[in-house]
């Protein structure tokens, strides 16, 4: 499993700015509904932009998209090495809203 089978031909088309902030969400566990939530738009809609990256992706499930996107460079392991503080300003602000936002059900 640890060895990753390249296709024969590329990907046929890179993900939309749109699709890499679901992708971003998806990453940081967040549900569909919470995306649209965040994002204020249909759920519908993420399970749309979902669907298209898997398509872009050739993966089956969220775990192999996340997977193919971290060998691609697409996203990035948070660095758990830094001597500096643990969150910028802009971090502990995201998270305070994700805290509001599980807060609201």
């Amino acid at each position: 499993m640890d060895k990753l089978i390249p296709y024969s031909q590329p990907r046929p088309d890179a993900p939309t700015a749109r699709e890499r902030e679901i992708l971003t969400h998806i990453w940081a566990g967040l549900t569909s509904q919470e995306i649209a939530t965040r994002l204020q738009i249909a759920p519908k809609t993420v399970e749309s932009h979902r669907a298209n990256l898997l398509r872009k992706f050739r993966a089956t499930n969220s775990a192999q998209l996340l997977r193919l996107a971290l060998i691609e460079g697409i996203l990035h392991m948070p660095s758990s090495t830094s001597t500096g503080p643990s969150q910028t300003a802009a971090d502990a602000q995201s998270t305070t809203a994700v805290r509001k936002l599980t807060n609201l059900k």
